[in-house]
């Protein structure tokens, strides 16, 4: 397999730092799985987070860590190897028109860190519910 390889990064306006990541590899002959994957290293700090987490900042920071990682995949497969380069430069131009509004907006952050809080409840809510290891 083939070892990730960086392609460009990006500023956003929100001062958050956009990275295109190559994760393509050879099939069979001259053709290629073509995987583009687009990450967001988001700090978690107060001043990343949403305003009804502000006051639990350190139980927040414990519980997801100094950083979390956003990640969009783009894939094609069998792609002929001569169209892989302009393929994943396609796959990049299309990322890159939603940034600004989307990825670069001041409320990304904590609405991901939102989301991901959100999960880690949903699943410690699942493990207390899991009876499987006990014994009656």
């Amino acid at each position: 397999m083939n070892s990730p390889r960086l392609l460009n990064r990006h500023t956003l306006d929100n001062g958050l730092t956009l990275e295109f990541w190559d994760l393509s590899r050879p099939l069979v002959g001259d053709r290629r799985f073509v995987c583009l994957e687009a990450r967001i290293a988001i700090p978690v700090r107060a001043e990343t987070l949403p305003p009804e987490l502000k006051a639990q900042a350190a139980r927040v920071v414990e519980a997801l860590g100094e950083e979390i990682i956003f990640s969009q995949r783009q894939e094609r497969n069998f792609i002929a190897a001569a169209t892989a380069p302009t393929l994943l430069q396609d796959m990049e131009d299309r990322i890159l028109a939603l940034a600004p509004g989307y990825f670069g907006h001041a409320d990304f952050a904590p609405r991901f860190i939102r989301k991901k809080c959100a999960e880690l409840q949903e699943l410690q809510q699942w493990q207390r519910l899991d009876t499987r290891g006990e014994r009656t």
